[in-house]
Parts: C-alpha cells; sequence; structure tokens
C-alpha cells in the first residue's frame, strides 16, 4: 500500500469517525445526563452553626422576592422535613412551626417584616432529632416587589424551582415575572399563550382581565430538535388568570362585546361555569355539545347556560345527548373483523338511542378507510339515519369531505396551493369517494366537522410563532370550502375541539401540583399540556359566528367537588405521580381512602370555561349572527388598504396578518377580529372599512378574539 493510499484512508476513516461522534453528540441519547442549577448568581448563606454531622443540614444560597425570602437546603440525609424556623434581626424572633419542604424547590418562608441589613435563620428538622443548622443572610427592603394581592389572581398548573411567574406592578403598570428564572445550561424557551417571549425574568407588561398560559421547555440541543425523544427535555407550565378591566376606552364607532367583569376561571380545580354564569338560551340555530363536568351540578344547569347537547347528565333523554363511538363500541376490534361482517350483521350494530348527536371516531383504523369498512360504514350510518331521522350524524375521524389540511408556513401545507379551492371546491378526502356500487357518504353525513385540537408549539420561526398558531385560521379556510360543496351545503359544520394537547413526539409531562388537606401535603401528578385560553375563547366564537357551533371533547367523567379525591395505586394514570406529606412521614396510600362515587378533576380545565365564556359572548349578538350574512372587512396595514377577497383567510395566514369578518343583517353589524401571529402581549389597533363605506378601528391585543357590534349607515 502506498503512503498516498494510507493517507487518504487514514483521512476517511479519521472523517467517518468523527462525523459519527458528532452525529451521536448532535442527536443521541441524553436523557441519563444531569444538567444542575446554575445558582452562582445568587448570595450564599454564611453558616453559623450547623451541630449534627448526622445530616450535614446546610444552607446554601437564598433569595428574595419582596417579603419572601427561599433558602436553597442540603443534606446528605432524606427524611427531615418538616421544619421549625426562626428567623431573627435585631432582637426581634419570628418563628414558623412544621414548615413542609421537598427535594425540587427551595424552602420558602413568608411573610417577613424585615429591616435592610443582615438576618439569621435557624432551621431545626422535625424529621431528625438533633438535625439543625443556622446561617445568616442579607435581607433588602428595596428590594420589595409590589406582587398583586392573591384575591386579583389565580395560578394553577406546575409550582417548583423551574418556573415560579407572578403579577407584580412596575411604576404603576401591571406585569409577568418569573421569579424562578431557571437555568440549566441547556436551551431553554420560554412562551406566553404558545408564542416566545425574551425577558420573563425581568418583567413582561400585560394587560388584566386575561388568562395568560406560561410554558418552559429546556432541551440539550437547539430548540427546534424537540422532537428527539433521546434529547433530554424538560417543561413546565404555569396558568395565571389576572383580574381588572383591561385598560381605556376605545376610540371605535362600534360597541365592544367585553368579557364580563363578573367572569373569571374557577379558584378551585373545579369549573364553576355550570354555576356562576348567569342563564341563558342556547343560540337559536347553533350546536354546542359539551360534557357534565360536576357530579353535584344538576344536569339542567348546563342545558341553561347555552348549551344543547351534554354528554355525561343524570336521566338526560337521549335527543338532548350527544355521543362519540370510539372502538370499544366494537369491542377494539379491528377493521379485518369490521370487513367481514354481512349487511344484516352491520345493521344490527346500528340500533343505537335516539341520542341528539352521533360521532363517530373509530381511531384505531385507518383514518383513509378501505373499500371494505367503507361499504360497512355506509350500511352502519344508513340504518342510524333510517332509524333517527333527526339525529345530527358525523363522523370526526374520518372527517368531512373536505379535512383540515393543517396549513402553516414552517413545514406544513402551503396556503398559496389551496387558493384555487374557492374557484374549484371539491373533496381532498378519499373517504367520500363513491364506491363502484355508486354507494358513498355524500348524502349520510349531515355535519361536518373540522379538527381544532390543539398543535405541538414547535417547529418555532423567527417570530416565535408555531403550528398551534395556525389552527384556528387553517379551520375557518377548511370549513368555509366545505360549505361550497354541493351536497353539504344544508348540513351543519362546527369545530371539533379538545383542551388539551396530545403528545405527539414523546413530549415530557407537565407536573401539576396539588395541595392536599386529608391527608396534609402536595401531590405532583403528571398531566399534558393545556392549551391557551385566548385559542379557546377564538374557537368557540369563530365557531359560533362564522359557522354553526363546536362540539368540545372531553377525556373524563363528571368530578367530585371533595379536593382530595384521587386515586394514585396500581390503576392510576400511567403518567405517574409523587408524594410529598406535610409531616414527611404519612404514606401515600392514605390518599383517597375516604369512600367516593368520582375523583377530583385532575387538572384546571380552564379552556372549558373560556370555551362556555365565548357561548355566552355570541348569544350577546345572536340577533345579527343568526339569519345573518358573512363578509370579510378590508383593513388597513402599513398605511395601506386591503381589499379582502374569497380566499382572504389564506392570504392571512401566508402573510401572517390579523385577519377580520363581520356579519350583517340590515343595518346591524357584528365584527370578529384576530391576529393569531403578533406577540401575545402587543396590543395592535386595526383600521377597518365597514361595508357601508365607512371607517373605524378595532384593538387587538395579544391572540384574544375581539367582538364588536355596531349600526351600518
Amino acid at each position: 500500500m502506498s503512503k498516498s493510499t494510507f493517507f487518504w484512508i487514514t483521512a476517511i476513516l479519521v472523517f467517518l469517525t468523527g462525523s459519527g461522534l458528532w452525529l451521536w453528540n448532535r442527536f443521541g441519547p441524553s436523557t441519563g445526563r444531569d444538567y444542575p442549577q446554575k445558582v452562582e448568581a445568587y448570595p450564599v448563606a454564611k453558616t453559623i452553626d450547623s451541630s449534627s454531622s448526622a445530616c450535614d443540614l446546610v444552607v446554601r444560597r437564598y433569595k428574595q422576592i419582596g417579603n419572601e425570602m427561599q433558602f436553597e437546603l442540603a443534606a446528605n440525609a432524606g427524611g427531615l422535613s418538616p421544619y421549625n424556623v426562626e428567623i431573627a434581626q435585631k432582637g426581634k424572633i419570628y418563628q414558623f412551626k412544621e414548615v413542609p419542604h421537598r427535594f425540587g424547590i427551595w424552602l420558602s418562608i413568608m411573610p417577613l417584616s424585615l429591616e435592610t441589613g443582615p438576618a439569621t435563620i435557624k432551621i431545626t428538622s422535625l424529621g431528625q432529632p438533633g438535625c439543625e443548622t443556622s446561617a445568616s443572610f442579607e435581607f433588602d427592603t428595596n428590594k420589595k416587589v409590589e406582587i398583586l394581592d392573591p384575591q386579583s389572581w389565580i395560578r394553577q398548573g406546575s409550582k417548583d424551582n423551574w418556573l415560579d411567574v407572578r403579577p407584580v406592578m412596575v411604576n404603576g403598570k401591571l406585569h409577568l415575572k418569573d421569579f424562578g428564572n431557571y437555568d440549566d445550561g441547556r436551551t431553554k424557551v420560554v412562551m406566553i399563550d404558545g408564542i416566545e417571549v425574551k425577558g420573563l425574568e425581568s418583567g413582561i407588561e400585560v394587560k388584566p382581565g386575561f388568562l395568560y398560559s406560561i410554558t418552559a421547555r429546556w432541551i440539550d440541543a437547539p430548540y427546534n430538535d424537540w422532537w428527539n425523544k433521546m434529547r433530554n427535555r424538560s417543561l413546565r407550565q404555569q396558568n395565571i388568570w389576572i383580574s381588572g378591566k383591561p385598560g381605556a376606552k376605545e376610540d371605535t364607532k362600534l360597541t365592544r362585546v367585553e368579557i364580563p367583569q363578573w367572569f373569571s376561571p374557577s379558584r378551585t380545580i373545579n369549573v364553576d361555569f355550570d354555576t356562576k354564569f348567569p342563564e341563558f338560551e342556547p343560540i337559536k340555530g347553533k350546536m354546542v355539545m359539551q360534557y357534565r363536568l360536576n357530579d353535584y351540578v344538576p344536569t339542567e344547569n348546563y342545558y341553561k347556560r347555552g348549551i344543547n347537547y351534554l354528554s355525561g347528565g343524570k336521566d338526560t333523554p337521549a335527543p338532548r345527548m350527544h355521543y362519540t363511538v370510539t372502538p370499544n363500541y366494537f369491542a377494539d376490534r379491528d377493521e379485518k373483523w369490521f370487513s367481514s361482517l354481512s349487511q344484516s350483521e352491520v345493521e344490527t350494530w346500528a340500533g343505537v338511542p335516539n341520542f341528539g348527536v352521533y360521532a363517530l371516531d373509530f381511531e384505531f383504523w385507518n383514518q383513509h378507510y378501505i373499500p371494505e369498512v367503507k361499504q360497512r360504514l355506509i350500511w352502519f350510518a344508513k340504518r342510524i339515519r333510517k332509524n333517527n331521522p333527526d339525529m345530527y350524524l358525523l363522523d370526526y375521524w374520518g372527517g368531512g369531505a373536505y379535512t383540515n389540511p393543517h396549513i402553516n408556513t414552517m413545514g406544513g401545507k402551503n396556503p398559496k396551493e389551496l387558493m384555487g379551492d374557492y374557484n374549484d371546491p371539491k373533496s381532498n378526502n378519499s373517504n367520500f369517494e363513491p364506491l363502484p356500487n355508486g354507494e358513498s357518504f355524500q348524502d349520510l353525513f349531515n355535519t361536518t366537522p373540522i379538527d381544532v385540537y390543539p398543535k405541538p408549539m414547535f417547529v418555532m420561526d423567527d417570530k416565535g410563532n408555531t403550528p398551534n398558531n395556525f389552527v384556528l385560521l387553517s379551520a375557518i379556510h377548511s370549513l368555509r370550502i366545505n360549505k361550497l360543496i354541493p351536497y353539504q351545503k344544508n348540513n351543519k359544520f362546527i369545530f371539533y375541539g379538545w383542551n388539551r394537547y396530545m403528545p405527539l413526539y414523546h413530549d415530557p409531562i407537565v407536573p401539576w401540583n396539588f395541595q392536599l388537606t386529608e391527608p396534609k401535603g402536595e401531590l405532583v401528578m403528571n398531566q399534558l399540556e393545556m392549551m391557551p385560553a385566548s385559542q379557546a375563547l377564538s374557537m368557540s366564537l369563530f365557531s359560533l359566528i362564522l359557522f354553526d357551533g363546536y362540539y368540545l371533547w372531553h377525556d373524563s367523567g363528571p368530578s367530585s367537588n371533595d379536593p382530595n379525591a384521587y386515586n394514585v395505586g396500581a390503576d392510576a394514570s400511567p403518567w405517574g405521580n409523587e408524594w410529598y406529606p406535610a409531616d414527611g412521614k404519612t404514606p401515600k396510600t392514605e390518599i383517597g381512602k375516604k369512600p367516593r362515587k368520582r375523583d377530583a378533576p385532575y387538572y384546571w380545565d380552564y379552556p372549558t370555561e373560556f370555551y362556555s365564556l365565548g357561548n355566552w359572548m355570541a348569544k350577546q349578538v345572536e340577533d345579527v349572527i343568526v339569519g345573518g350574512t358573512n363578509q370579510d372587512l378590508a383593513i388597513q396595514l402599513d398605511g395601506n388598504w386591503v381589499q379582502p377577497k374569497k380566499e382572504q383567510v389564506l392570504l392571512a395566514i401566508d402573510k401572517k396578518e390579523p385577519f377580520v369578518t363581520s356579519i350583517v343583517k340590515g343595518n346591524q353589524i357584528v365584527v370578529l377580529g384576530v391576529d393569531s401571529f403578533q406577540s401575545p402581549t402587543a396590543n395592535r389597533v386595526v383600521k377597518v372599512k365597514l361595508p357601508d363605506g365607512s371607517e373605524t378601528s378595532i384593538e387587538l391585543y395579544g391572540n384574544w378574539p375581539s367582538l364588536y357590534r355596531g349600526t351600518l349607515k
């Protein structure tokens, strides 16, 4: 072998080895790596005395949040909590008894009325006699933080060192600030309502009267590698409602239909729209399908809050119910079994009650039905329609004639490719193609759903937008095309939604915090990521004002109002849970021991509250939206008027612009607008041209919908 050949072989081997190592480090598994928090920026406590070498309890660092002090503890033993804590300064002593503490958070002591200068803390373990420590720290009254009164805001979700967002006043203006500011060296992305924000650790100005969903994600790779389940990823979510009026009166000819002052999401884990909302009849001709969520609230309460069809009610007649039929109706049998059934056997299965709404959701089967399955579903649907002529029948899993192409500008369907659909509307769903014998779904389903489930909050573009920001406008486009397909012209057109994001990439789970009283302690249960409240309100309003309503699916039955009624046994959720008893010793088996018929809710379902709010707000313009005509409006951007076109919603997606539409009935108009792409805390005044030629303006805050009504010339 010549020297040159040996050199080139060696060079190639070195290159391949180096490339392999780079690929392994870049994309290979790292879930087992440890990324400790960077705490160097926090002041160090000075140990005065640590009398027990058996536990080596010590205060390492501390931080001050207004009149609250947080201390980082370390020890070589477990089971030390709870603690008795004594803080002293200039002869004054403040005592705190049986303070609970757990791994993963700093010990919090509040409220403290200290002066600027040194103070001492003494911590005595109640879990291990003789284990105690004392240290000195500095307190600074100039670091006073004007955190809002707890009665004016609600926060639920995760609760640890990783994310600690609170509303504060800075120079008379409301801000959200992350006092956690957790940094462990990994890539960190913080979002409000699904759009990236910067500087939350310093404070971001916001408006009262809204709910902000804050997520923080960490990954030891670029953020857009979030799909890679082998990387080390973490997720936290906190959802914060701040009461109060949003701001000054607008300069507009229209009248805003505001979020009413009586509204707020529930302070408990149970929803309360079913008792707190004023009573109102469903909007004429619209469909609102929700679930009974509280077993202690009468079924009739839901029907008196604008709901047409309910699931989970007590003694509810079938015509007032909606029902989603899943594969377990067929005992989870597969397509092969279903394809083997005769027509008479299929029709036997079609003997269902006369529900008001019946939705097919055979999600374990191929979404594009093979001919044998399609034929039998046609037999199934025909028999149901024949037996129940007044039933609304839809296929959520198989979809309507034109399924949602999930348009976005980050690798999804390109909106420019779909603009011709308005001139030549036709099905994009093979399920609606006739069989060789001429039979099809075209004249069977009288309700057309569009999927508006929340989408992943990555890939993220340079503006901080993700695919989830496009869901609303993509759904509007999809239903508009469905309405143009002749054999669906008499159908009902609805959004079919859910309140949470279903992980598609083995995403990490949100650790949700619950404070129990019997037994006393902190229960952390892993849950799915919640959708933004702004998105829930948008889905509700646009579905009811432009179309025929919504079907809000739910993944659990009615809940009890016992805040301790949780199942943490062997048959509990496979996502896992952690138990931190206040006394440091009560076993997890004591949780949920009281006899009960129902569990407590496993998450704060604020999206359902905002869907219900949208229903109430749409009711305020019922006189216009029922029988009115939809017309998109011209808007002024950068000094130029943008005239609406048939494909206006696609243009708004393509250019990431506001979308403003209206319903006109006689001389009355309802205007509905949204900016799905701007910063979640931005406030945009948009000039609009009304159908009578007059000009006015509307205000779009963050990604929240804005609803107005007015009178034309």
